[in-house]
């Protein structure tokens, strides 16, 4: 059993490193040299969300013909409880999707613009971040008034809140988990290279990183700063 488990941890962690290298802007700049900074922002979103699905497919597949073993199984109201948890949370996350833009993260701007032979395209978004407002400011709105990387955090529940688990899923969880807290930090230092002074009011408004805290929750108003950016931000294709 201990062999499949460690299997299943390797390649994991192979899919995360892949997953993370495509998502740092040293990939973008390469893209960008071999093909033109016009084309990347057109072409590697699609490739990037197209790359994960296909990837996180191959990752489900092998690890599902991996032989396993039930560590718990859970049923009747137990179930369905955990269950509708897990649908609440995932609701949530969905969302800090609207609060990014489904078609931004999708890179279908990018795609649109080259369709209408537009000569200026719209750079992706920078991570999965709340987006920059007119006023020179970071719109945390809905889910990143709790927290600064709701979508890696909220994964984390999701992934155990499961009315089964076994062997391999355990190892799965315990990589991806890890993946979240550490990918975040990545998402981080990229937001602020982004984005800047912008960026770094919001990081220093005391919402928290990863999970929420107690005071975030009694501030769903909005954020504790009234303080606007002054300096035009640098935005990252």
């Amino acid at each position: 059993m201990w062999k499949h488990v460690a299997r299943t941890a390797v390649a994991t962690l192979a899919f995360c490193a892949v997953h993370s290298l495509l998502a740092s802007r040293p990939a973008k700049r390469t893209a960008a040299n071999l093909i033109g900074e016009r084309r990347r922002r057109v072409w590697y979103r699609p490739f990037y969300v197209a790359t994960s699905f296909a990837s996180v497919a191959m990752l489900a597949r092998y690890i599902k013909r991996l032989p396993d073993r039930t560590l718990y199984a859970l049923e009747g109201p137990p179930a369905t409880l955990i269950r509708l948890l897990r649908l609440g949370i995932s609701a949530y996350a969905a969302a800090a999707v609207g609060q990014i833009g489904p078609a931004r993260m999708l890179g279908l701007p990018g795609l649109k613009a080259w369709w209408n032979g537009a000569h200026l395209v719209p750079p992706e978004p920078e991570a999965q971040g709340p987006i920059l407002g007119s006023d020179g400011r970071m719109q945390a709105e809905g889910p990143f008034r709790l927290m600064r990387h709701p979508l890696n955090a909220l994964a984390v529940p999701v992934l155990w809140l499961t009315p089964r688990l076994t062997a391999n899923g355990l190892a799965f969880n315990l990589v991806a988990t890890a993946y979240a807290y550490l990918g975040s930090r990545h998402e981080e230092a990229r937001l602020l290279a982004a984005y800047g002074e912008p960026y770094e009011e919001y990081r220093s408004s005391g919402t928290p990183f990863f999970f929420p805290s107690a005071s975030s929750l009694l501030r769903l108003g909005g954020l504790p700063q009234e303080k606007s950016a002054t300096r035009v931000p640098k935005v990252s294709a």
